[in-house]
């Protein structure tokens, strides 16, 4: 362990002092840190050590040469920028989520409709008997509306399965928004 000021440093690695007093800015090891008249001590094989582990990260990408210096106005405005990035990705991916397949969209919409019209389809037949002996056209009209109260039921109930099912078929767990807004069909109002 050999400590030196900054212009001997420099000497030995071949840098000027100003390069010295930016690696010491970005962290390289001192001994004794200067200031008020007091010299910068270096201690050679920590300073040296850690320039070639600077330079081993700036070869392989985990530091940015062109990056600005911290705390500048260009610095602020890369965070800036790199937290926008993040919070588009991050809705980039909620998004995602909640994209349905045109495909499954497609069955989906084929069973619900298969399932509607064969209830809307036994209406009439399941009705008849129930409507016909009655005079009273209030009596009548509560008697098709319960029925089809029960069929947008029906119908309200098999959307919440696919939706349970399409969404365990993509592996995504817990409520959310497609849920709530499901859980409400067929209600009454």
């Amino acid at each position: 362990m050999a400590l030196v000021n900054k212009k001997e440093f420099a000497a030995i690695v071949g840098y000027s002092e100003r390069w010295i007093g930016e690696f010491v800015k970005e962290g390289m090891p001192t001994e004794s840190g200067g200031g008020k008249g007091k010299a910068l001590k270096i201690d050679t094989a920590k300073a040296v050590k850690w320039i070639i582990e600077r330079e081993v990260r700036l070869q392989v990408g985990e530091i940015d040469p062109n990056a600005p210096k911290a705390g500048t106005k260009d610095s602020e405005d890369l965070l800036l920028t790199k937290a926008k990035r993040r919070k588009a990705d991050v809705e980039a991916a909620k998004a995602e989520m909640s994209v349905i397949d045109i495909q499954d969209a497609a069955q989906f919409l084929f069973e619900i409709s298969t399932l509607f019209g064969h209830e809307c389809d036994g209406l009439g037949a399941r009705l008849a008997p129930e409507v016909a002996p009655v005079d009273e056209p209030a009596k009548c009209k509560h008697i098709i509306d319960t029925e089809t109260r029960r069929v947008r039921a029906a119908t309200a109930d098999r959307l919440r399965e696919f939706v349970s099912e399409y969404r365990a078929r993509r592996g995504e767990h817990g409520s959310s928004t497609a849920d709530e807004d499901a859980s409400g069909l067929g209600d009454e109002s």
